[in-house]
């Protein structure tokens, strides 16, 4: 059925009102949506939670102050042939961060960066963890041994185990030194 050609039934105004209902019914929600979407964004920027958010990105990926000391020692394992693989890291709740590392994808060797907020709880953290709060010390047992370097706010932690124990021992001794010294 035609009306005055343009091939619309005799009840198109129906048809149109309530196509024209949808729309706005749809903008509507859409509206609405992004205003809650929009709400939410601004408590997170009035709250602090966005900024507390982005920076925690930032460093598990290794970007803001951290991001040049993780760089350091990437480039120095790589200038001496040793990959860093299976990087892994988790943010201590007191703006502190530790990144973990297998030497060659080895279990066996393992390298733990903490970068902590302040001297302070450098301190109180590696004494809770390894028992020791000094700046260096090594700690041996059955089933491996531990080398810890740390300054100022950086502890760096190289554990071995298994009869391996020494292959990157001195490479890592060097890094672990030259790193320490970049630190301001």
């Amino acid at each position: 059925m035609r009306v005055n050609g343009k091939g619309f039934p005799h009840k198109s105004g129906r048809v149109k009102s309530v196509l024209f209902s949808m729309v706005v019914v749809l903008c509507t929600i859409s509206a609405v949506a992004c205003s809650a979407s929009n709400v939410e964004q601004e408590r997170k920027i009035y709250t602090r939670q966005a900024t507390d958010e982005g920076i925690v990105r930032a460093k598990s990926q290794g970007h803001g102050l951290n991001g040049p000391l993780i760089q350091e020692l990437d480039d120095a394992f790589a200038a001496k042939g040793i990959k860093l693989m299976n990087n892994m890291s988790a943010d201590d709740g007191e703006d502190g961060i530790s990144y973990m590392y297998l030497l060659n994808g080895s279990g066996r060797h393992i390298i733990k960066v903490h970068i902590f907020s302040d001297v302070y709880t450098r301190v109180a953290r590696m004494n809770e963890m390894y028992g020791n709060d000094g700046s260096e010390a090594v700690i041996e047992n059955g089933l491996g041994k531990t080398t810890i370097r740390s300054k100022d706010y950086v502890s760096l932690v190289y554990t071995a185990s298994g009869g391996e124990k020494d292959d990157y021992e001195e490479d890592v001794m060097q890094i672990f030194q030259h790193v320490l010294e970049q630190l301001k």
